[in-house]
């Protein structure tokens, strides 16, 4: 078998089935390896493999290395996470279709709307491993997002299913813009409409600037790989600036920023002449690597002060908790109040308006007074919890009110 000559960026391959003098060491080609899936007993099952023969491409002429790329080649990274490239001789097709994206327009353009872009791509993978793409739709939608949105997802790219991905060279500019764009360090994500005899449902392209090569990656654990590139996406969302310019990804102290909104309160002892509704805006961050859907969270989320001594009760439903972090942000007076209050005894219960979308539905968040932080904990056992917290509240508010009317009792036999 005789390997065609890789051609340079924006170069054409020689077209396929071209005759060329063999020798007897190039008549010699090895088999290739064979990338299987781990046996799994347990947990999400791999998209399954079906072997199917490439159709000749006559004359066709196909963007990329065609050729083998050697053991010593360095690997696509990853916000950090080496993916390991496989030898691309002996490729098998395993789907054939058009690629869609939205490229934004140049900054001199005077148009702040994007430009859609399309085209035809094949996908290869190695002998024995094909993927069963009978149900892939035969167009890709791809949405393109900073490479640094996907430092978190380390661990859920172990094992995934490698393809390698081919443009026919007929738009060079279409082509050229793709590969500037995904080398400034941008990667494709390609959801794939959810049908159930399709299993997979999310697809991550990477390009090689080096080896002008783009190589797919289809995460073992879809589930999970679908609801945490859902996560980062929406965050990245909420993270946007007017005019539609987004800040670095937020990082604090290795943790990942989740969600970002207004938090408002009211004061359980209002001083005189002082306003008793208070708000500020804060930010979660969850530890890298775990995921917190907050997508359905709302973007003002309101908290009751109430006093911690009403929580011993609720004791046991505080196990297994997740546990975020909160960070207040701008008015310095208002979170020095809201610090001096559950420094005094109180804890913040927030409550989420009932959707059956959001998972949430009451949030505790406490103070440390040592460590100067705010620590939210999500109860494992939400429906449990909210009962138990409301049945607190309601005894709490007799109690209050039974005190007021004695009160007002002795204040009139004393009158």
């Amino acid at each position: 078998v005789v390997r065609p000559r890789r051609p340079l960026f924006g170069g054409a391959a020689p077209a396929l089935g071209t005759a060329h003098p063999v020798s007897p060491r190039a008549a010699y080609s090895r088999p290739s390896r064979s990338r299987s899936w781990p046996a799994s007993p347990r947990g999400p099952q791999p998209p399954r493999i079906r072997a199917r023969s490439a159709p000749p491409m006559q004359g066709a002429r196909v963007f990329g290395a065609l050729g083998p790329i050697g053991p010593s080649s360095p690997g696509l990274a990853l916000g950090g996470l080496a993916v390991s490239e496989h030898r691309l001789s002996n490729k098998l097709l395993a789907w054939s279709g058009v690629l869609e994206w939205q490229e934004k327009r140049r900054p001199f353009s005077d148009s702040n709307a994007k430009l859609k872009r399309t085209l035809p791509c094949q996908a290869y993978v190695n002998q024995g491993e094909n993927l069963e793409t009978d149900q892939w739709p035969q167009k890709l939608i791809m949405q393109l997002i900073p490479q640094q949105l996907l430092t978190t997802l380390g661990p859920l790219f172990r094992n995934s299913q490698l393809a390698q991905f081919h443009f026919t060279n007929r738009d060079c500019d279409s082509l050229k813009g793709l590969c500037r764009v995904m080398g400034n360090g941008f990667a494709g994500c390609m959801l794939f409409p959810h049908i159930s005899p399709c299993e997979v449902r999310v697809l991550m392209l990477l390009y090689s600037s080096k080896k002008k090569i783009f190589m797919g990656l289809i995460p073992y654990d879809q589930s999970g790989f679908v609801n945490a590139i859902r996560q980062v996406i929406t965050t990245r969302k909420q993270a946007v600036g007017p005019g539609g310019v987004a800040g670095p990804v937020q990082i604090v102290n290795n943790k990942f920023l989740a969600w970002s909104g207004v938090m408002e309160w009211q004061e359980p002892r209002p001083e005189p002449n002082n306003r008793s509704k208070r708000w500020l805006p804060s930010h979660v961050y969850v530890n890298q690597g775990e995921i917190l859907r907050t997508e359905q969270w709302p973007r003002k989320l309101y908290m009751q002060l109430i006093p911690q001594q009403l929580l011993t009760t609720l004791v046991p439903l505080f196990r297994n908790s997740r546990l975020v972090q909160f960070h207040f942000t701008k008015d310095l007076e208002t979170l020095k109040s809201l610090c001096r209050i559950m420094d005094n005894g109180f804890a913040g219960c927030v409550h989420f308006p009932y959707k059956a979308s959001c998972e949430v539905r009451v949030l505790m968040l406490l103070y440390s007074s040592e460590k100067k932080i705010f620590i939210g904990l999500i109860p494992h056992d939400q429906s449990n919890f909210v009962n138990g917290i409301r049945r607190v509240i309601a005894n709490q508010q007799q109690v209050l009110q039974r005190n007021l009317e004695q009160e007002q009792q002795q204040r009139g036999m004393g009158g």
